[in-house]
């Protein structure tokens, strides 16, 4: 069976994709910051629900699956540069250091203090 899509589902396709776009962007522009669902779909006038459920869609990954992966990303950057563990995870957003410890090495398997130039 052949189902055509119509012009105005690939509008809505192409609304969706880019408010993801835009809500990924926030998120790489504030990752020290409060990236709670709650708080980044009320900045971008979604329901909660709603997010995740494009996010998922379009990402193939949970917004929680892709906020982590984002901060674990730049913390391994930051890490390799030369940054002391405390300004890595306070620059990703965990105020308390032993949740960075537990999600870096769920991440890489490692401790943040094996990255370190």
């Amino acid at each position: 069976m052949i189902t055509r899509v119509t012009i105005q589902q690939k509008e809505e396709l192409l609304y969706w994709k880019t408010r993801v776009e835009k809500v990924k962007e926030y998120v790489s522009e504030n990752l020290a910051g409060d990236l709670r669902i709650i708080t980044v779909s009320e900045k971008f006038n979604l329901n909660k629900s709603t997010l995740q459920h494009i996010f998922k869609e379009q990402q193939k990954e949970t917004y929680r699956e892709y906020v982590e992966r984002m901060r674990m990303d730049k913390a391994l950057h930051l890490l390799k540069e030369g940054k002391w563990v405390k300004e890595v995870s306070l620059a990703t957003g965990y105020n308390n250091r032993v949740a960075f410890y537990k999600a870096f090495k769920k991440r890489f398997q490692y401790s943040p203090g094996y990255f370190k130039k």
